[in-house]
């Protein structure tokens, strides 16, 4: 345990001493903001007066949505970053000294694992209560207590789902440059996959099931649920229920799959179901790794 603890403790440390890396890691995350501020809000205000009239309510329940979607994506592209220090020990001999040492293959890949975890929860801490300032500045409400909490739990599914996910990415990557591709490749397409860049309901039907079914988006609709209950029945009060579906649809609020309106069990489901399979699926493809 203390082996992995001091693993651990300098992952975190190479980590935070590489400002270009932290950066790159929330590049992502301004490119969203940006886009919101140009065009992605207006976009949406834009559809709900098609429905209702657009009030100060509803400016908070679109920056609800948004504060979901970047949420998801913090989780992805952080934890990402964190995964660097493996290849860097990769490309430094680095892990090859660490298996001449009496430490296990497990607890170097856990290391790697952990403190992926730590850096996105903290991150994704941080851009929660930011996220939290900023609703309150623009008109919106704190949430309670409970859903605060419900908030976190997703949190930490989330960084957990994105550390697994990851960690099996870069099982596929031995250098530097295959490691900047990838982190470009996933940093252009999380915000589609979460439904953050572009509103669901236009996508063709082969990428709305391409989002269904990556498990990611499912932490999306998860935290838009948690955000946006309260916005949507103030915003859409009087309106016939039909509407409201549509627009939840619509918006990756909630998700139909044949016909039918996904639980939010089902969500849950599949974001446990998907950790234990990249794990295992790590675990094992960590095993057969080679180190020269």
């Amino acid at each position: 345990m203390e082996a992995l603890i001091s693993l651990v403790a300098r992952n975190n440390k190479m980590f935070r001493r590489d400002k270009t890396q932290v950066f790159f890691s929330l590049l992502s995350i301004i490119i969203v903001i940006a886009l919101y501020g140009i065009f992605l809000q207006k976009m949406q205000v834009d559809a709900i007066e098609q429905v209702t009239k657009a009030t100060p309510e509803t400016i908070t329940m679109v920056n609800e949505w948004l504060v979901a979607g970047l949420l998801s994506m913090i989780a992805v592209t952080t934890t990402l970053g964190a995964f660097g220090i493996a290849i860097q020990d990769l490309e430094s001999k680095s892990a090859a000294d660490f298996l001449t040492a009496p430490i296990s293959r497990a607890k170097i890949q856990l290391s790697y694992v952990l403190n992926a975890f730590i850096i996105g929860f903290i991150l994704s801490f941080i851009a929660f209560i930011a996220c939290e300032v900023f609703i309150v500045a623009t008109g919106g409400q704190l949430l309670n207590v409970t859903e605060m909490m419900k908030v976190i739990g997703l949190l930490i599914l989330s960084v957990l789902l994105a550390s697994t996910l990851n960690m099996f990415l870069v099982l596929f990557v031995h250098s530097q440059n295959a490691y900047s591709t990838l982190t470009t490749f996933v940093g252009t397409l999380i915000g589609f996959l979460c439904g953050v860049y572009v509103p669901f309901g236009v996508l063709p039907s082969f990428a709305q099931n391409l989002i269904m079914y990556f498990p990611i988006s499912h932490t999306t609709v998860l935290l838009r649920e948690a955000f946006m209950q309260n916005s949507i029945q103030t915003v859409f009060a009087g309106a016939p229920n039909k509407l409201v579906e549509e627009y939840k649809i619509n918006f990756g609020v909630v998700y139909e799959m044949n016909g039918n309106l996904l639980a939010s069990s089902t969500s849950l489901l599949i974001i446990v179901g998907t950790t234990i399979v990249l794990a295992a699926l790590s675990i094992l493809l960590f095993k057969k790794r080679k180190y020269k």
